[in-house]
C-alpha cells in the first residue's frame, strides 16, 4: 500500500468516525468535518497528479473542484437572487469553462475521465439529495467530500478482496457510489433489529414491527424518533414516512391531544454510521458486483 492510499484511508475513517459520534449523539455533524475531508482530498489529488507525472494542465481541475465543493458551505445569495451576483456567477463560469477546456484538450485520455469522476459524483449526489434519495444534508456532504478523497478505488497489495476486473472498473460503479450502496445495505439490519426487539417484547403488529417499536408520547418528544401514527379525521392511522421534523412534532401533538399515551415510532437512523462502516467494507472487501466478471 502506498503512503497516499494509506493516509487517505486513515484520515477519512478518522474524520468519519468523529462525525458519526456527533451524529449518533445529536443527529447533527459539523460542516468542519466535510471541509477538512474535502480540502485534504484536493491536496492528495494534487500529490497524485505530481507522482503520476501527468500533464501539468491536469492541476487545473483542482479549480472547478474547489469552486463546486466550497460553494456548498458558502452562505451567500443565489446567483440571480435580488439581481445578478457577479462573484459566484464568474466563479461558476470560470469553473465550467475550465472543465470544458480540459475535455477539449484531453478528451482521449483516460486519466482525464478518472479525474472527471469527482465533479460527476458531485452532481449525482446533489441530485440524489434533491430527489430525497439521500435524506440528510450531512450525508450528502460526506459523500461529496469522499468523492474528492476517493475518485477511484483505493487498492493495496492484499485489498480489496474482490479484485477490480478491468481498468474500467472505476467507471462501472464508481467507488463513492459503492460507499453509498454498501451503507444502504447495512441499514437493512435495522428492520431485523426492530423485528427481534418487538418479538422479545411480544408486541406484534405487522408491518409496523419491522420499522419501529412502541414508545410513550412523553418519551418520544425527547428521543430521536419519528411517530408512525397520525390522527386523520379523528382516527389513528399509520404514517410510516413522516416528511420533516415539523411533521413529526405536529404528529406527536395531535396524538397527545387525542388522548393517546403511546405510539409506534421509528428511529432516526444516523446514516453517517453506516457510511463510516461502508468506507472500510468497500475498501477492504470491495464491490460484490465485480464477482460477476470473474
Amino acid at each position: 500500500m502506498d503512503w497516499i492510499t494509506a493516509s487517505k484511508i486513515v484520515l477519512a475513517f478518522g474524520l468519519l468516525l468523529l462525525a458519526s459520534r456527533a451524529d449518533w449523539r445529536t443527529r447533527e455533524a459539523s460542516d468542519a468535518y466535510w471541509v477538512a475531508l474535502g480540502v485534504a482530498g484536493m491536496a492528495f489529488l494534487a500529490a497524485q497528479i505530481h507522482l503520476d507525472a501527468a500533464d501539468p494542465t491536469y492541476y487545473l481541475i483542482l479549480f472547478p473542484i474547489a469552486v463546486l465543493f466550497l460553494d456548498i458551505f458558502w452562505d451567500r445569495r443565489g446567483v440571480l437572487e435580488d439581481g445578478v451576483n457577479l462573484v459566484p456567477l464568474l466563479l461558476y463560469v470560470a469553473a465550467f469553462a475550465t472543465l470544458a477546456w480540459l475535455v477539449l484538450e484531453h478528451h482521449a485520455d483516460l486519466y482525464l475521465w478518472e479525474l472527471m469522476l469527482v465533479p460527476i459524483m458531485f452532481l449525482l449526489f446533489i441530485l440524489f439529495y434533491q430527489f430525497d434519495l439521500i435524506k440528510g444534508g450531512a450525508d450528502a456532504k460526506a459523500l461529496i467530500a469522499l468523492s474528492i478523497m476517493f475518485p477511484m478505488y483505493p487498492t493495496g497489495d492484499s485489498f480489496p478482496l474482490i479484485a477490480l476486473p478491468t481498468e474500467m472498473s472505476d467507471f462501472l460503479l464508481p467507488f463513492p457510489l459503492l460507499i453509498l450502496f454498501n451503507a444502504a445495505l447495512l441499514t437493512l439490519a435495522v428492520p431485523l433489529a426492530m423485528l427481534a426487539l418487538n418479538l422479545a417484547r411480544r408486541d406484534v403488529r405487522f408491518p409496523a414491527m419491522l420499522f419501529g417499536y412502541r414508545m410513550s408520547i412523553d418519551d418520544a418528544k425527547n428521543k430521536f424518533v419519528w411517530p408512525m401514527e397520525r390522527i386523520v379525521d379523528g382516527e389513528r392511522r399509520m404514517n410510516y414516512f413522516p416528511r420533516s421534523s415539523d411533521d413529526a412534532a405536529n404528529g406527536l401533538m395531535e396524538l397527545e391531544e387525542a388522548g393517546v399515551d403511546s405510539t409506534w415510532v421509528t428511529p432516526k437512523v444516523p446514516f453517517l454510521v453506516p457510511i463510516t462502516i461502508s468506507l472500510l467494507v468497500s475498501t477492504f472487501i470491495g464491490n460484490p458486483f465485480f464477482l460477476l466478471f470473474q
